[in-house]
Order: structure tokens, then C-alpha cells, then sequence
């Protein structure tokens, strides 16, 4: 796997919670009922329509992912944890062979060989658990007493390496690198920040000619904003008005009844959220539902501002579309996937990692039983190559 499950989600979890069945929301329900004939109405429709549908997946998928840290906790982490266990007492198991002192499988005589390839199998294994657990000074001992470098000196020599590598592939400057963290994600903040550095030299020199060229404009004369600035401008206030008139209806200050104070605070907390969200969409679906807004609203709206209101909305799209890609790359970041990305595929890889590590520990548990028997380990060995992953 390109990264391991636990990797990727190492975190807390967070209590599960039930399951809402997805109704269209009421701005979806009312434009599906209406028949639009100009293209402004249109468009809104079916913008409307797409926000709908990646609000209901962007749901599907935090849902999904919340399951799915679930079985991590609860399938693949313990899972690991034995193999790691196993494997370390395969180790020592190695260990208590080569050594002179140590306790061997009664009538156990091993030839040059046989002594090599076992001494191989427990600097792989040991290797691998100190990437896991570097902590383990017993493990790190055993492992520097077979080896030719002490494991501090073959991980600087490999850090030092990649460096070289890393350095003359991407082009950047790695001798700040300190050891701590992964060299490749030092390596992409790196080229990250000179990126940055770069595009920061390219705006100051913009700015400078921007301002050289208005300083030769009137003094008196105010600038006009650019179209684009003129959108983003003309929506924010589109935004802003209709979070008024909410504001306006729902402030609970203004509430003598108690219980009507209770409802109109909640819906305010809604209202609040959506408008730092520049949600325009639900700051809608709050007007209809207070009634503030009537099911023929959007066939009454001026053409202007209904296209204010579809560059808002196509802005909200794209910000959903980027929040769905945030919830995928985790599982994109475990391996690399090709064609659609579900949750039923995620599954079934899933349940085939977690067959694998069953596999895994099985085997290892079934040389550590079989290995007491002089006759099955030589056999073992005699079926070994000399040199490779032997436990994966």
C-alpha cells in the first residue's frame, strides 16, 4: 500500500451519528415544481439541482468516513499490533538460534548458509519494526549486533541519500533537513515555499508598476473596480441583504414569548452559520421555511439579481466540489485509485487488507510453532532465497 490505513487516519473517534435519510431541500422541492421559461430561471434550477446532489454526497462521504475510521479502531489497528507482536518474537526467536548461549530447537545444527540467510531474515524483520516502534532499544541492539552499520549509521547514510536524490530531482535545497518527519513531505513544503517566495516577487513587482502606472493618472480620480471586482462585490451584498431581512424577522431579543425566543435562536444559529458560509442557497430555504419568501419568489426576481444570485451559487458549487475532493483525498492518499472512487470499492479493498493481515499473522505464528521442529526449519531455509522480504 502506498500508505498504511492506520497512517492515514491516526485520530480520535468521534461518537457515531444516527443516519438522516436525505430529503431535497425546499428551495430544490419548490424550483422542481415551477416551469422556468428564462434562461436566468434556468440556470438557477439547475444550479440548485447540483448543490442538492454534492451537499447529499459531500453527507454520504463524512458519513462514510466516520465508518470507516470505526473499522480502522476496530479491525485493522489490533490486527497490526499482533503482527508486530509476532514478528518481534520471531526475532528473538532468530536471536536465541544464532547465538552461542541462546535456547535452540532440541538437536537444532545449522551450516554457514543457513546461519546467513537466517541472520538476513531477522535484520528485514527488525528493520521494519524499528520504522514502527524506533523506541524499542532491545529490538535496535539485537539488529546492530548482526548488522555491518549500526542502524543510526544506515538511517543517516539513507536520509543523506534521499537527500542527494530528492535535491537533484526537484531542484531545491534540502541541507536544513533534520531528520525528524518524512523527507518527502520536507521536500514538497520546500518547493511549497519557493513557490511562494516567487510568486510574492512576482506581485511586488506588479505592485510596483501598478502604482507607478497610477501615479500618472489624476490624483482626484477614483479608480473604478474592475468587473470581476464589481461581482464579487454586488454578490457579497446580495448575501448580506438577505441575511438582513432574516436577522430582521429572527432576532430573539426582540421575542416575548419564551418558546417562540427558543425556536427563532435556533434558527438564527442556522442563519449565522450559513451567512459565514456565504451559503446563499440555505439562507433561501430559511426564508421559505419562516415563510419570509413565498414558492413564486424566484419567477418575481428582477434579471439583475437573479444573476447575482447564480454567480453566488455557481461560487457555492465549486466550494462543495473542493470539499468533496478534501473528504476523498484521505483514501486517495492510501493508494493510488483509478476510475470512480465509492465507498462499496473502498469497502472491498478494505476487506481485503484486512484478509491480507489475517494471512499475515497466520503465517507468522505458523513458522514460530513449526520452527521448534529442526526438520521444518531447515527445510524452511532450504526453500529461502538468499536475499528479500521474507514476512509481507
Amino acid at each position: 500500500m502506498k500508505k498504511s490505513i492506520q497512517q492515514t487516519f491516526s485520530f480520535e473517534i468521534d461518537p457515531p451519528e444516527e443516519k438522516e435519510t436525505h430529503r431535497p431541500t425546499q428551495m430544490m422541492e419548490v424550483v422542481v415544481q415551477k416551469s422556468f421559461v428564462g434562461k436566468s430561471q434556468r440556470d438557477f434550477k439547475k444550479l440548485v439541482h447540483q448543490i442538492d446532489e454534492k451537499k447529499q454526497i459531500l453527507r454520504q462521504w463524512q458519513e462514510y468516513k466516520l465508518r470507516h475510521r470505526q473499522r480502522v479502531m476496530d479491525e485493522i489497528l489490533p490486527l497490526q499490533r499482533d503482527i508486530h507482536s509476532a514478528q518481534r518474537e520471531m526475532v528473538l526467536f532468530i536471536h536465541d538460534i544464532l547465538r552461542p548461549e541462546g535456547r535452540k530447537p532440541p538437536g537444532l545444527r545449522l551450516g554457514k548458509v543457513q546461519q546467513r540467510k537466517l541472520t538476513y531474515v531477522l535484520l528485514n524483520l527488525s528493520n521494519g519494526l524499528l520504522d514502527e516502534a524506533p523506541e524499542d532499544q532491545e529490538l535496535e541492539g539485537i539488529h546492530d549486533e548482526y548488522s555491518a552499520m549500526s542502524r543510526e549509521e544506515t538511517q543517516t547514510l539513507e536520509e543523506k541519500q534521499d537527500r542527494l536524490i530528492f535535491e537533484e530531482l526537484f531542484g531545491v535545497d534540502l541541507s536544513d533537513y533534520d531528520g525528524e518527519g518524512d523527507l518527502m513531505h520536507f521536500a514538497h513544503q520546500k518547493i511549497h515555499q519557493q513557490k511562494q517566495a516567487d510568486e510574492e516577487k512576482r506581485a511586488e513587482r506588479h505592485q510596483k508598476k501598478k502604482a507607478a502606472k497610477s501615479a500618472k493618472q489624476n490624483s482626484e480620480e477614483k479608480p473604478s473596480l474592475s468587473k470581476k471586482e464589481q461581482e464579487v462585490q454586488e454578490a457579497s451584498l446580495s448575501v448580506k441583504e438577505v441575511y438582513r431581512k432574516l436577522a430582521s424577522t429572527l432576532h430573539p431579543d426582540r421575542e416575548k414569548d419564551p418558546v417562540e425566543r427558543v425556536r427563532k435562536t435556533e434558527i438564527m444559529q442556522k442563519v449565522n452559520q450559513a451567512y459565514a458560509d456565504n451559503d446563499l442557497l440555505t439562507l433561501l430555504n430559511l426564508q421559505l421555511e419562516i415563510e419570509q419568501i413565498d414558492s413564486d419568489h424566484i419567477l418575481m426576481l428582477p434579471e439583475e439579481r437573479l444573476k447575482i444570485y447564480i454567480r453566488v451559487l455557481r461560487s457555492q458549487l465549486g466550494e462543495l466540489e473542493q470539499e468533496i475532493q478534501g473528504e476523498l483525498r484521505a483514501f486517495l492518499d492510501m493508494r493510488p485509485y483509478f476510475g470512480a472512487l465509492t465507498p462499496e470499492r473502498i469497502e472491498r479493498e478494505f476487506d481485503a487488507e484486512v484478509e491480507h493481515l489475517k494471512g499475515i499473522l497466520f503465517q507468522i505464528r505458523r513458522d514460530l510453532k513449526e520452527f521448534n521442529d529442526p526438520s521444518m526449519l531447515r527445510q524452511w531455509l532450504k526453500e529461502l532465497p538468499a536475499h528479500g522480504n521474507f514476512f509481507e
